[in-house]
């Protein structure tokens, strides 16, 4: 992908962000994070302007459900797991509230398993920013709690269903119960209509697997009966030749790597340069502050914010400097990097409106 392309993406993404209102001080705390990022691209060195204006909080690192891929659902996450607590929770939001517009409650867990998890939307929705969380959709188990979280405010709500039919969707879901996530779509959609309320925007996930390609057209199909706003067909990651040659899909137009017998790459090559580690930090139930996502087992830890009582220190700190200026210079070097799909333009095949 071109740097044209990749700042056009990054601006998509703020036209995006800004969908939610915002005011004079957060426009010009974007305008100063955007333009640091820009100027770290350029001159190859860390300039880091503002605050965060996205931030991923991590409500619970444990899962009700077992799937293979999953650091979690195949017992390969060695870190401490639990859920963050309210206390903690609520303080991040005090300091951060100001600069934030964009809030993701999930990480590597269930977010649903953590009982506090409604009362952080609502404390999130205080100060006005827009919420996105993702689950498995086993905890909307009936009409009260479906009810419950459409009152909570909650903005944008991704279900992960990754078949159209029982036999397929256990084929990676372990432990996974059809038919009760697809009562509780039913639960949740009725709520909206009850409530009078358009949010949260519902959007039914799928990633296309060897097993279920087949389904595709199925699946649009049971999106369309379930009444939910828009689908996602997304690529699968793996970690191994052994893994891709398990659960890649056929079609190589449906894969982010290139499979070989005994190697597996990303499309395309990995480039000195990461918006994310400008715009979003993230924040897991421990309160380990890391880059991104893809730091799954906190191996590159920046911070801890229930210690240091402050984001702002972290994010400005020597630490992230320092991996700042490795991904600007030898981003290719970092383990962490080697799976990362930033830069990618197939993560996500499509986005439709059902």
């Amino acid at each position: 992908m071109s740097s044209t392309a990749r700042w056009r993406r990054s601006l998509t993404l703020c036209r995006r962000v800004l969908t939610t209102p915002v005011t004079p001080g957060q426009v010009v705390n974007i305008l100063l994070v955007f333009t640091s990022c820009l100027l770290s691209s350029l001159f190859r060195r860390p300039i880091v302007w503002g605050r965060p204006f996205m931030l991923m909080v991590e409500p619970s690192s444990l899962c009700n459900l077992h799937c293979p891929l999953c650091a979690v659902g195949s017992g390969k996450l060695t870190r401490k797991q639990g859920h963050m607590p309210l206390d903690q929770f609520r303080r991040i939001i005090d300091e951060m509230g100001p600069y934030l517009v964009h809030l993701t409650l999930w990480n590597q867990g269930e977010p649903f398993l953590n009982p506090d998890l409604l009362a952080m939307i609502r404390y999130a929705k205080t100060r006005k920013m827009a919420t996105l969380t993702s689950t498995n959709g086993h905890f909307l188990d009936s009409r009260e709690r479906a009810e419950r979280l459409v009152a909570s405010g909650l903005d944008d709500l991704i279900i992960s269903l990754d078949g159209a039919t029982p036999e397929t969707y256990q084929g990676y879901r372990k432990g996974g119960d059809f038919q009760q996530v697809i009562r509780g779509i039913r639960h949740l959609v009725r709520a909206k209509r009850h409530l009078g309320s358009s949010l949260p925007y519902i959007e039914l996930q799928f990633l296309v697997m060897k097993h279920n390609q087949h389904e595709i057209e199925t699946f649009r199909a049971l999106a369309r009966d379930l009444q939910v706003d828009r689908i996602s067909l997304k690529t699968l990651q793996v970690e191994t030749p052994q893994e891709g040659r398990q659960y890649l899909p056929d079609r190589q137009a449906h894969r982010r790597y290139i499979l070989k017998a005994q190697s597996l790459r990303l499309k395309g090559r990995i480039r000195n340069n990461c918006r994310w580690i400008w715009f979003c930090p993230v924040i897991n139930s421990d309160g380990t502050v890391c880059a991104c996502c893809f730091d799954k087992d906190n191996e590159f830890p920046l911070g801890n914010i229930f210690r240091s009582g402050s984001l702002a220190k972290i994010w400005h700190g020597e630490k992230y400097r320092v991996f700042r200026q490795r991904i600007l210079t030898a981003r290719a070097q970092m383990p962490l990097c080697q799976n990362c799909s930033e830069g990618l333009t197939r993560l996500v095949l499509k986005k439709e409106a059902v």
